[in-house]
């Protein structure tokens, strides 16, 4: 009989630790295999972390321990589903970032794999018809036609049939020289992109740092080259040198919105690719996994998630755009990307590139200090010079016709326009309005999960929750007082495609944010129509802002840079003079001079101002003596606990006790525990607890410890605690 310590599928801390099951010796199963079990009144998938034999009976066994021992169901894998590299991995992440192991193990893993009932679910291939040609038919009579059928079937190995005359094929199957058979069809994932062959020189300063990461003696590296620099062709170079070396390489960008450009240069240049991205189909997740871990592709490309690929013999690791917060998981485990390849390339002596215009303020500290190797790109690839930026104060220079465009840009747009160039506008907010209220009682129209205002879709009428995606239709209503009568507060993008189409009549526009790209290459198809096409404008979220690179763009409008600035953050100023200088950059990527229009009320703020001088430096230098004296990152580590749970008063209650503890710890600075602005998500109340320390240590074991204290509370209270370890939110 075989003993084996299995984890359930549970993400909770309450239920992080194994469970005692029992097999009988002719069933194979080794630690890393997943397991059915039952477990209460349900049947759930388990890991297997540890197998014994023993030579005693279950009732023996029972009586010796006192332990009520289950027989699993079955074993789900003929081997290990992790390497022991990855698995590493995931007790790392435990460790690191305050986590119940199977949450790591989740998370590193794709949906067809995952410790979790919901990969029992089987993964359906589309099947068709396939005629395959019968050998040594020399005895049977066949017309001219047929001849030339049954060759036609033959030399292609076995055709569709639904690409073959019906009746033909049948008279063929009745003679007996045909047969039918069915096959899994795969899409290709490549088959909508146009690959363009487009292989170029490095200039005299993209070699430069090309040569001085291949031949350098650092690990790290961040590259700061400015918008248009040339920073993929190096990316490029680079993965093109460790694959003909025989090594492997990941290249990780920011969003989804970014891949459709990087996957069509880097499938120009390697045969073999994976894609690794949260928009992938289950099945196409299998299909990229079991590629990768069949070691039948060299580079893998993708988002955050892809930093899990099962690569062996990693050479070099590329984060783009490093400095982008989507690289940072909001849930459990709330790992960051970046820390994530500097562990994976040390385990494989492997190198990483950190690119970025407007390195995150952590990587540059780093890079100061001489953790990180800093290199630089000073200058466009084509030597053309970076855009021109106007800043607009919206208080005194606003059009006739709409309070949303200035006089600047719409002069700007319409002489664009007339030069049959094209646009790029950024609203970093999607949907029409973000508030909408009863003019007569007030009544504004809150997501019964989060209690927050949703925002009004133009498209279906409807109001969304951007935060859960809860919706309901407006029927124009009021549901307090029954009027008809309704204030919409604030601009989405759909209001400004409103604006634009009516009132340049020559403008053909394109909207991309979360509601044009939920469908299937959603992002490629839009790029490629705004490419190929007669659309003259592209309007969107911060999904226009990066990784764009089309040389006919000669203007860049942003809508509202004060959307940014407004949060109650201290990295406000840091996203806004990142998200200005990324979308600055979209224009005049080609031989024409590009212009920018930055719309603000606050014409004067700093970040604005020094991002329309393309400044970073003097940028960087002014915001790290405000962090410095508040002592906020990267001068301290903060953290953060957040207590959730049904019922606001219990979450009340255990933040408050967890609070007081905390600031028992020496070296520690609490703020908290307070109600974030997001105070309700998903009908899950929340509370806060700020922690900040010199020492990352120190924060880490202090969470450890109030986890362990307060255990069975958070489970009498039917509470949740979220550990997010180097947070990005104050609120």
């Amino acid at each position: 009989m075989k003993i084996l310590s299995v984890l359930i599928e549970y993400r909770v801390f309450s239920l992080n630790a194994p469970f005692s099951y029992v097999c009988d010796d002719n069933v194979s199963v080794e630690v890393g295999c997943r397991v059915y079990v039952p477990f209460g009144h349900q049947n759930i998938v388990g890991y297997v972390i540890d197998v014994k034999h023993t030579n005693k009976t279950l009732e023996e066994l029972t009586k010796e321990t006192n332990v009520a021992y289950k027989y699993i169901y079955k074993v789900l894998d003929e081997k290990p589903i992790l390497d022991k590299k990855l698995y590493d991995l995931a007790k790392y992440m435990e460790n690191e970032y305050v986590a119940p192991f199977i949450s790591c193990l989740q998370t590193i893993l794709p949906p067809s794999l995952k410790p979790a009932k919901s990969s029992l679910k089987e993964i359906t291939y589309r099947k068709l018809k396939v005629v395959y040609a019968k050998d040594n038919i020399e005895k049977i009579k066949l017309n001219p036609s047929q001849i030339e059928l049954y060759n036609k079937i033959k030399d292609g190995n076995g055709l569709f049939y639904k690409d073959l005359p019906a009746g033909r094929v049948k008279t063929l199957e009745k003679l007996g020289v045909v047969y039918l058979d069915e096959k899994v069809v795969i899409d290709d994932y490549f088959k909508d992109y146009v690959i363009e062959n487009k292989t170029l020189v490095l200039n005299d300063k993209q070699q430069e740092v090309y040569d001085a990461i291949i031949n350098g003696e650092d690990k790290v590296y961040l590259l700061q080259g400015v918008t248009g620099s040339g920073k993929t062709e190096v990316y490029l170079k680079l993965v093109e040198y460790y694959v003909k070396n025989g090594k492997t390489a990941i290249v990780l960008v920011p969003e989804i919105s970014l891949t459709p450009m990087v996957i069509s240069r880097f499938k120009s240049r390697f045969k073999d690719i994976a894609i690794l991205h949260g928009k992938l189909t289950n099945k196409e997740k299998e299909i990229q996994y079991n590629k990768i871990k069949n070691g039948e592709v060299k580079v893998v490309i993708g988002a955050r998630s892809a930093i899990f690929a099962p690569l062996e013999n990693i050479g070099i690791i590329i984060l783009d755009e490093e400095q982008s917060t989507s690289y940072k998981q909001d849930s459990t485990p709330t790992y960051h990307a970046r820390d994530i390849a500097l562990y994976r390339a040390k385990g494989f002596d492997a190198k990483v590139v950190l690119g970025s215009a407007t390195p995150s303020f952590e990587s540059k500290a780093r890079a100061l200090k001489g953790v990180y190797k800093q290199l630089y790109i000073d200058k466009r690839a084509n030597n053309q010079p970076l855009p021109k930026v106007n800043v607009v104060s919206m208080r005194t220079d606003i059009s006739d016709f709409s309070p949303l465009i200035s006089n600047t840009l719409d002069r700007l747009i319409r002489e664009t326009l007339h030069r049959k160039e094209k646009i790029i506008l950024l609203q970093n907010r999607r949907g029409y309005s973000p508030y909408v209220s009863c003019r007569k009682c007030g009544h504004t129209f809150k997501c019964p999960n989060c209690e927050l205002s949703m925002s009004y879709h133009i498209k279906g009428d409807k109001f969304k929750c951007h935060y859960c995606n809860y919706e309901i239709k407006f029927n124009h209503i009021c549901p307090s007082c029954e009027g008809d009568d309704f204030l919409f507060m604030g601009s989405g993008t759909q209001k400004i495609e409103e604006v634009i189409e009516n009132n340049y009549p020559e403008a053909k526009l394109l909207r991309m944010d979360n509601d044009t790209t939920n469908v299937k290459n959603g992002h490629y198809k839009i790029l490629e129509k705004f490419k190929n096409e007669d659309y003259n404008i592209l309007l969107g979220t911060q999904m226009v802002a990066k990784g764009l690179d089309f040389e006919d763009v000669t203007l860049v409008g942003v809508i509202d840079a004060d959307i940014t600035l407004v949060a109650a953050d201290f990295r406000c100023s840091e996203t806004c003079f990142e998200l200005l200088s990324q979308v600055s950059g979209r224009a005049g990527r080609g031989k024409k001079t590009g212009q920018v229009v930055i719309q603000t009320y606050q014409p004067d703020n700093y970040a604005i101002q020094m991002a329309s001088k393309h400044e970073y430096e003097m940028f960087f230098k002014k915001d790290m003596l405000f962090r410095k004296k508040l002592a906020y990152p990267p001068f301290a580590y903060m953290s953060s606990i957040t207590v959730l749970s049904a019922k606001n008063d219990q979450a009340v209650i255990l933040a408050d006790k967890i609070g007081s503890k905390l600031k028992m710890v020496k070296d520690f600075e609490v703020l908290g525990p307070a109600i974030p602005y997001v105070f309700k998500e998903n009908e899950k109340y929340r509370v806060r607890i700020l922690v900040k320390s010199k020492k990352h240590d120190l924060i880490r074991d202090a969470f450890k410890k109030i986890n362990t204290i307060f255990k069975e509370e958070v489970i009498e209270r039917k509470c949740n605690i979220l550990f997010d370890i180097d947070t990005y939110k104050m609120l």
